[in-house]
């Protein structure tokens, strides 16, 4: 799951309509992942097989088609994906404490990493819904651009290169950083300092 994670930020960059179909079907394949890996209910597991396809269809849609209300679905559907993949893997690791293992460990660090994606996605359908310039820089930003700021302001490195322009960008920003900055230092540093070594069972008789 956090190789595919990585693979759809990679994906991010693509500049050609076809590859950015495959980053859709990539996208709806991590997020089916993460359902078969956090061992979602059966209830849950039947709904993601039948409302992911149908998102990634209208994620197809709208990155072949040049409707504006198209790519405004787009950009809703890329928010809720990583949204669910969230869901359900804090499901799973809250009913793993308190025991902690190196696989926790790589599950807390993919939740790291979907939450800049849902963000990067939320600023992506604020500036394709709003239709005005997201940040103050250029007017004309690439995908790739919402999701380096996004992972920028949630590892709280803040290069400068890019500024949200408006209010409400500005203030979602704000709060990325802060739940990067106290995720970090509170969540994944809590957990590794449970991980305990697996002790050798002394041989019986």
């Amino acid at each position: 799951l956090f190789v595919l994670i990585l693979l759809s930020m990679l994906l991010s960059t693509a500049n050609t309509p076809w590859l950015k179909v495959v980053g859709v079907l990539l996208q709806g394949g991590m997020v089916l992942f993460a359902f078969f890996v956090s061992r979602a209910p059966r209830r849950a597991w039947r709904l993601a097989t039948v409302l992911v396809p149908i998102a990634v269809v209208l994620g197809i849609i709208g990155h072949v088609s040049e409707s504006g209300f198209a790519e405004s679905i787009t950009a809703i559907v890329a928010v809720i994906l990583p949204a669910a993949a969230i869901v359900v893997l804090v499901r799973r690791i809250v009913e793993d404490l308190p025991s902690v293992s190196a696989r926790t460990i790589l599950g807390l660090l993919s939740v790291y990493l979907l939450m800049g994606m849902t963000f990067a996605a939320l600023f992506t359908a604020i500036a394709v819904i709003s239709d005005e310039p997201f940040f103050a820089e250029t007017k004309t930003a690439e995908p790739v651009d919402f999701t380096y700021f996004s992972y920028v302001t949630l590892s709280t490195v803040g290069y400068g290169d890019f500024t949200a322009a408006n209010p409400m960008p500005r203030m979602l920003s704000a709060i990325e950083g802060l739940m990067g900055q106290l995720y970090l230092v509170t969540v994944v540093a809590v957990a590794v300092s449970r991980v305990r070594p697996r002790r050798d069972q002394p041989p019986e008789g």
